[in-house]
């Protein structure tokens, strides 16, 4: 497990700490499940945008129905 240091505004913390403290969490493990909770969103966010970046392609009806089993 790592160590990370990062600077967050006086009242950014204090509502952080008030936040798990009326609540009953610890600071740190709060802060650790945020950000994993934040980068599963944005692995999430990154592949819905890398398949829709890809163009199209329409399939006709037929071949939907032709696909399904459902044809005449």
């Amino acid at each position: 497990m790592k160590t990370v240091t990062i600077r967050i505004d006086d009242d950014v913390m204090t509502r952080w700490d008030e936040l798990a403290q009326a609540h009953g969490l610890d600071s740190g493990h709060l802060m650790g499940q945020a950000i994993v909770e934040k980068l599963e969103e944005l692995e999430d966010f990154y592949v819905v945008k890398a398949r829709t970046a890809k163009p199209f392609q329409p399939v006709p009806n037929e071949e939907v129905w032709r696909r399904l089993g459902l044809e005449d």
